[in-house]
């Protein structure tokens, strides 16, 4: 079987009408029947269909449909997105509230060592790094048994060099240590043979659903979150409740990214704001951070996308734009946050104390950093052929010295630091920034670059390779231009311009996306009207497809084209998802099939995919059950038509994959 559906995803992901982007053969001129224009709407708005959804459009009428969801705040939103929600409780906290309560400095409950200046006073430190060996000695033996043992498990080698026997006795020291730290380890979190009787650990880690749920309901609440620690995550998807517990008494940084990788999962899913979410994701991959930066970033993540991103995707650009550069968790990601101008050596009126003394002052002599305005030249405004020079990148750099943040891994929040700023002239893109200014020079800059044509073409044909097509035609983008640069960078006006084109609803445009792997795990869940009670197994799925969230290093963020996605192991991963999926092998993910019942396989595949299969999607469906009943398969309804495998074929398909 898996056979069958490699060979039919692989074989016809590219055969399938015209190649993404296609611009040849007036394609773009030729315009869509009715019921195309529905299915062109549904799939480029939104992250797939939910059951009803294509009746609902035909009723509304599309253009209604359109203008709707380019007005979320007239959109009652899901309460179910409020329930799965309610639980990520970091989505709601500040970066100073996370970094306390989740990042903590020492694990809970572990046994802080002592450190070098707490056993010994500054004549003895002095003796035992500076000394002679007789000094060394001296120093060390004078201590009590206790204080020499933990200073000999902590001191360099060259400490103990050429003393024999403070040599052993430091082996021992660092021995007795090594396994102090270990039982430690072990009473605080001990492992599920500690914990669990042999049948009882084989039930917590391979038990069914009830068998578990009994098992659990048996525990004591303390026991119940050594277990649930001591369990790997992926034992405990499908129990959000008990995961969480495990991960914030093992890793409670653990807690933070799952909380964001749910979350969007949660929203693509279920919102019925559907084109607020797409935008979401574009204008974070546009305006990407990467989680792995440093923990300031990790803290912060939720903030950003929270209050940069979210309430300007159908604003103005300029706004929007502003506040990711305003952001610290932009401002950490590409290091502005510690660009200065080249002659500060002194210390400035925020520091110590704000920026954390010695760590800042260590890092002052560093001057200007170029990679922020680099980037918010190249990806974020003009784009790598916008017309700007190396001088520009340097010039733009100058000016945003001093944006920088107050205490970032304790209270990280934007702050100006005038002692930092480069007061000197600079000229950016031909435009004079005066001698003297402060913060304005920042400002000047995003005003400049929000405003400039080159920004609206590349915003613009951004836009448009994500919702037309991967190589976006030439006269749409103009359009969409001269609307940028009209309504002041109005992203909702430029939106509907793009919505309402001939471009949008052509032949051209039509099925010439490839989904991204987010897009189509969500597009899966919502076809078969999953319910999904725990989102941590979708996450992982979307991650095996190679889009794992918040986890892109580049600050390109995701691909939005077809070469990212087509790898061979990236379409074999796509067929396991839909096995796992149909099959309900998906933890905390179900899906009722009882809605096919009485249906042969065109009506469920018409049903799942909103239109006809292709003769190939239906020639692969009606061999897989012929395959099926012929050698003596489970038959999932009265009629046989297997409504599981029907819907693995479907969603295995180069049809399902496109949009």
């Amino acid at each position: 079987m898996k056979r069958l559906l490699l060979a039919v995803a692989g074989a016809a992901l590219a055969a399938n009408g015209a190649s993404p982007g296609d611009i040849s053969s007036g394609r773009f001129e030729t315009k869509l029947s009715p019921e195309q224009r529905i299915q062109q709407a549904i799939n480029r708005l939104t992250f797939g269909a939910r059951p009803g959804e294509y009746e609902d459009v035909r009723r509304i009428g599309v253009e209604k449909w359109i203008e709707i969801q380019l007005h979320p705040e007239r959109i009652a939103e899901n309460p179910v997105l409020e329930t799965r929600l309610r639980p990520l409780e970091t989505l709601r906290l500040d970066g100073a509230a996370i970094l306390k309560d989740y990042f903590p400095q020492f694990a809970p409950g572990m046994m802080r060592l002592p450190r070098m200046n707490e056993l010994l006073n500054n004549e003895q430190m002095r003796k035992v790094y500076s000394g002679t060996a007789e000094e060394r000695r001296a120093a060390i033996l004078s201590l009590t048994p206790e204080k020499r043992r933990q200073v000999l498990s902590m001191v360099p080698d060259n400490v103990v060099e050429g003393l024999p026997d403070l040599q052993k006795e430091r082996v021992e020291a660092r021995k007795q240590q090594q396994d102090e730290r270990q039982m430690e380890m072990r009473r605080l979190r001990p492992p599920l043979s500690d914990l669990l009787s042999p049948k009882q650990t084989e039930i917590a880690l391979r038990g069914t659903a009830e068998q578990q749920a009994t098992l659990f309901a048996s525990l004591d609440a303390g026991k119940l979150e050594r277990v649930a620690a001591a369990l790997p995550p992926n034992a405990l998807a499908g129990r959000p409740d008990l995961r969480r517990l495990g991960m914030m008494e093992r890793n409670p940084q653990q807690v933070v990214l799952g909380d964001l990788r749910e979350a969007k999962l949660y929203r693509a899913i279920y919102s019925n704001r559907q084109l607020e979410e797409v935008l979401a994701d574009f204008w974070f991959n546009h305006f990407n951070v990467f989680e792995g930066k440093g923990q300031p970033d990790r803290a912060l993540l939720a903030s950003y996308e929270r209050d940069a991103i979210r309430p300007h995707v159908l604003g103005k650009f300029k706004d929007l734009l502003l506040a990711v550069a305003r952001h610290p968790a932009m401002l950490y990601y590409l290091d502005n946050w510690e660009s200065m101008a080249p002659d500060v050596f002194e210390v400035g009126p925020f520091a110590p104390g704000p920026f954390g003394g010695p760590q800042f002052l260590s890092r002052q002599a560093h001057g200007i950093n170029e990679n922020f305005g680099r980037e918010l030249l190249e990806l974020h405004t003009l784009g790598v052929n916008g017309g700007y020079t190396q001088q520009d990148v340097i010039a733009v750099a100058r000016c945003f010295t001093g944006w920088t943040i107050r205490q970032p891994n304790q209270k990280p929040e934007f702050v100006y630091a005038s002692f930092m700023h480069d007061t000197g002239e600079k000229t950016v893109l031909g435009h004079k920034v005066p001698a003297g200014g402060q913060e304005s020079d920042g400002l000047e800059v995003i005003d400049i670059l929000a405003h400039h044509p080159s920004t609206a073409r590349f915003i613009s044909t951004e836009l448009a390779r994500r919702f037309v097509a991967d190589a976006p035609p030439p006269a749409l983008v103009d359009h969409m231009v001269r609307t940028f640069l009209k309504t002041d960078g109005d992203l909702r006006a430029v939106m509907e311009t793009m919505f309402t084109s001939r471009e949008f609803f052509s032949v051209g445009a039509f099925q010439a996306k490839i989904k991204s792997p987010l897009e189509m795990v969500v597009s899966a869940a919502r076809a078969l009207d999953a319910d999904t009670l725990d989102a941590f197994m979708l996450a992982q799925d979307v991650s095996e497809m190679g889009e794992p969230l918040y986890e892109k290093e580049a600050p390109t963020g995701y691909k939005d084209t077809a070469a990212a996605w087509l790898s061979t192991a990236n379409v074999m991963a796509r067929i396991r998802f839909a096995d796992q999926l149909a099959n309900q092998k998906v933890p905390g993910v179900r899906v009722d099939f009882s809605r096919f019942s009485g249906k042969d396989a065109a009506e469920e595949a018409r049903e799942i995919l909103g239109r006809d299969p292709t003769p190939q999607t239906s020639a692969a469906i009606e061999k897989g059950v012929k395959q099926m009943q012929s050698n003596g398969g489970v038959v999932y309804c009265r009629d046989c038509q297997a409504p599981a495998l029907v819907a693995n074929l479907v969603i295995s398909s180069p049809d399902f994959q496109r949009r």
